[in-house]
């Protein structure tokens, strides 16, 4: 079976030069489900990609979805970017 070979892997050292500490994570007005996807759609993907992602969605809604999922499909899609949903 496999065998580790310890002369092709180099031993991993890291360092630090300030505390580790454990806090909570603070959340921030972007923290949310949909932030980052809404820009990926309205300032990364030009007019052709966005047509795609539309033509795709449409595609696999028409593809048999069905009350209640439909309606959540639609509400997911408008926060992430209202011409999406």
């Amino acid at each position: 079976g496999p065998e580790a070979d310890p002369k092709r892997a180099a031993e991993v050292h890291w360092a630090s030069d300030g505390d580790m500490v454990r806090t909570a994570y603070a959340l921030r007005p972007e923290d949310d489900d949909f932030c980052q996807a809404g820009i990926l759609v309205r300032g990364v993907l030009d007019d052709d990609a966005r047509e795609r992602l539309a033509s795709n969605i449409i595609g696999h809604v028409l593809d048999g979805v069905k009350e209640p999922v439909l309606s959540r499909v639609f509400e997911y899609w408008k926060n992430i970017d209202p011409d999406l949903g």
